[in-house]
């Protein structure tokens, strides 16, 4: 099976759980809910999206996948890059470190798009889009401590704990504190 096809696999068995509960710590309350006020938000800046993607050649770049990292790298912020938010008017220091400074967010955005290779994807099956937004963060849960993404999957069936705190330091006991890119993607596309 491919990694694509696990993920399809995934997404296919993927419920969206109530809470995110870290011990007696509740995270999110209610995670549809959050999820809809993520979306909202994301719906209200759709044309700034389109506009990035439509700035390449590829007609086929979505842009909900835009989206959806620009809530997770940067919780929706415009002045931040969509890279790994930090400021998008400095010069990144942490992976991908030493881009920018950028004139806007969407000069920020089309450097990410690119470095990242986003603008070559001709497949979005959605296993492939999972693939490549796990990518996005890195596939470090997979590889190196056989779970599933948090990026991806918290706020489901598929993710209880788990999480890198920061650049190579994971730890296992950690909780995300984000709703994941999966439960994003089924209330948009």
């Amino acid at each position: 099976m491919t990694a694509q096809e696990q993920r399809q696999q995934l997404w296919d068995t993927m419920t969206i759980r109530d809470k995110i509960i870290k011990g007696n710590l509740v995270i999110f309350d209610d995670v549809n809910k959050q999820a809809d006020i993520i979306v909202q938000r994301i719906l209200l800046n759709k044309a700034r999206y389109e506009n990035i993607a439509h700035a390449f050649v590829n007609p086929g770049l979505k842009w909900w996948l835009i989206a959806v990292i620009h809530h997770m790298e940067c919780s929706l912020n415009f002045n931040c890059y969509l890279g790994n938010g930090q400021p998008w008017n400095q010069r990144t220091t942490i992976v991908p470190k030493g881009r920018g400074p950028f004139k806007s967010f969407e000069q920020g955005a089309i450097d990410a798009i690119e470095l990242q290779g986003l603008d070559k994807v001709i497949d979005w099956s959605i296993g492939n889009v999972l693939y490549i937004l796990e990518g996005y963060n890195g596939y470090g849960y997979a590889k190196y401590h056989d779970i599933n993404s948090p990026y991806l999957w918290s706020g489901t069936n598929q993710y209880s704990s788990g999480k890198y705190i920061y650049d190579g330091t994971y730890n296992p006991n950690a909780v995300s504190n984000q709703i994941g890119c999966a439960v994003l993607l089924k209330k948009l596309i």
